[in-house]
């Protein structure tokens, strides 16, 4: 009778620990939120970066024209921009 107790407690321990802990992985992947973003380099390029926000995506995009924004990247249409060039550069 005792072992088993014992084992029912050592189950629920084990069983709550992986409950929290996958709770605690979901929370934090909802907190991640890295987009990807097009941008134009100095060449005229099309680009793109990944950044979690657009200040971050301007901030770290390599080679980045002067004058380029950074435009959010949400369909599968949008990403075809990548790898044009545009001209005026």
């Amino acid at each position: 009778m005792f072992t088993n107790t014992f084992s029912n407690k050592i189950t629920l321990s084990v069983l709550a620990v992986v409950t929290l802990s996958a709770l605690f992985f979901m929370g934090q992947a909802t907190r991640a939120s890295a987009a990807s973003y097009a941008y134009v380099d100095a060449q005229g390029d099309v680009k793109s970066v990944i950044a979690n926000d657009w200040m971050t995506a301007i901030k770290v995009a390599p080679n980045i024209h002067i004058h380029s924004g950074v435009m959010l990247l949400t369909t599968a249409a949008d990403f075809t921009v990548v790898g044009d060039s545009v001209a005026g550069y």
